[in-house]
């Protein structure tokens, strides 16, 4: 990035520096696709924990509840809980969303300290969001060809994991290795 000097002019030496230095760029901030990720990582929580609220409580959720686009339906079948229990698939999407969002975290402190991110770092979060989006594909399945009912809440979800993985598959290509630390 060019640079203004105090004479108004572009400095070359700080274009240099950033070229020599790959984790320079890092160091200025985390850039916005970390920031998206704890923003996504919070409001997925915060779905989470009010659908498991509801299961618990045994309320019926704010939304539709007739028809195709049917919340409390399929917040009730037998596809809205992990098989062989009694726990909500909100659980472990709530577990999922808190780790998602402390990978942001790690990028964005490591920014705040003028540090580079581990080397693991882009491609665990990566790996996470695939786990993420093959879940959702699962739900989505059971929601439309199983119960033929759709979810909102649910629905909203699978937009924030897809979301999710789209800005992590872009924050991994524009991240080059050099600007890691370490080799793991």
């Amino acid at each position: 990035m060019n640079r203004p000097s105090a004479t108004g002019r572009t400095s070359r030496s700080s274009v240099a520096e950033l070229e020599a230095d790959p984790s320079a760029e890092q160091s200025r901030g985390a850039g916005w696709g970390a920031w998206f990720l704890l923003v996504v990582g919070v409001i997925g929580l915060g779905i989470s924990v009010y659908l498991t609220t509801l299961h618990y409580a045994g309320v019926a959720p704010l939304c539709s509840s007739g028809g195709f686009v049917n919340c409390e339906g399929v917040l009730k079948s037998q596809y809205s809980v992990v098989p062989g229990t009694t726990i909500p698939v909100t659980v472990p999407g709530m577990v999922w969303f808190i780790v998602s969002a402390a990978l942001a975290l790690v990028s964005i402190r490591c920014a705040r300290q003028g540090s580079a991110e581990p080397r693991w770092l882009r491609p665990g979060h990566l790996i996470w969001a695939l786990l993420g989006l093959a879940s959702v594909l699962y739900f989505v399945y059971d929601e439309l060809v199983q119960l033929h009912e759709l979810c909102e809440w649910c629905t909203s979800v699978h937009v924030l994991v897809f979301l999710s993985l789209l800005v992590t598959l872009g924050r991994l290509q524009s991240g080059g290795t050099a600007a890691y630390e370490g080799t793991g």
